[in-house]
């Protein structure tokens, strides 16, 4: 018995706790790798006609979504699956790329839609090994360790990510905010985080947390409207925690920098896909596709 056939044993709750999505969502992302691949293929029917995988299509994504849940070493991941450490280092970043095309996150453009009303800003940090190079740009003094940032931003109603931005640890929040250059629609309504002082001289209807001073405390009225919005921006911790659920979001990041911008976006989407409301059919049934 196969991993996948073992994983689809298991009850709904127990298949989401292994794989990080349900098994309905598992399918809808199947279906869109399926049918990429297979439109690849009948565009370029001569190129990589050579041996087949040892693993179906629908194990090689168990396994790329093994990776992102649960982030065990590659060749923890290899004995799990019957092959070697390197066979699974390929096979997950073929099926990264892949997902990273099936799986879009919405263009900047998205952010100047007059249907918005409300958008969150807030930045997590990751922690990393320590560079072999460079440092001084990865240490974050807040956190006191080698880290990644990623900058986020959620449509309040829906809660989607519209944005995913990475930088390295040293470079401040309202920093990475500003070398973005995202064009936002000025009459949506701005909420961030006492890092972000002095977004509202960028962008009309921004609101952040009032500071108090060592000659100016805060004034009553000053305290309510801070729990306010702090109150207003809760929902963008709780896409956060959503994100971490997958672990290669959350522990100490040990791949390649380069891949780390990717990987949050992928992740991005598949969260915005697992809590969306509307979720397709698929045509193509699981374990259908032995490519």
């Amino acid at each position: 018995m196969n991993q996948f056939e073992k994983a689809t044993q298991k009850s709904d709750d127990q298949f989401l706790r292994d794989v990080g999505v349900g098994k309905e969502t598992f399918e809808v992302i199947f279906n869109l790798v399926a049918s990429h691949i297979q439109s690849r293929r009948d565009e370029q029917p001569m190129k990589k006609r050579g041996q087949k995988s040892e693993l179906r299509l629908v194990e090689r994504l168990l396994l790329t979504f093994t990776y992102l849940r649960h982030y065990p070493t590659f060749a923890r991941l290899g004995d799990e699956f019957g092959i070697s450490e390197s066979y699974a280092n390929k096979i997950y970043h073929q099926i990264l790329d892949v997902l990273v095309k099936v799986l879009p996150m919405k263009s900047r453009k998205h952010l100047l839609d007059g249907d918005l009303e409300t958008i969150a800003i807030d930045v997590t940090e990751q922690p990393i090994e320590r560079p072999t190079m460079r440092q001084r740009l990865y240490y974050s003094g807040k956190q006191k360790l080698h880290t990644i940032k990623v900058q986020l931003i959620i449509c309040l109603a829906t809660l989607e990510i519209l944005s995913v931005v990475c930088r390295k640890g040293k470079v401040h929040d309202y920093r990475i905010f500003k070398e973005s250059r995202l064009a936002i629609a000025p009459e949506i309504e701005k909420l961030a985080d006492s890092g972000y002082q002095g977004i509202a001289k960028l962008y009309a209807n921004s609101y952040t947390p009032i500071k108090k001073t060592r000659n100016k405390p805060l004034t009553r009225g000053a305290r309510k409207f801070n729990r306010e919005l702090a109150s207003r921006r809760i929902p963008i911790e709780h896409v956060n925690r959503w994100c971490k659920i997958f672990r290669i979001a959350k522990e100490t990041y040990r791949g390649k920098h380069r891949n780390y911008g990717k990987t949050w976006n992928v992740i991005a989407a598949i969260v915005n896909l697992r809590y969306s409301t509307e979720i397709c059919q698929p045509a193509y049934p699981l374990g259908a596709c032995e490519t």
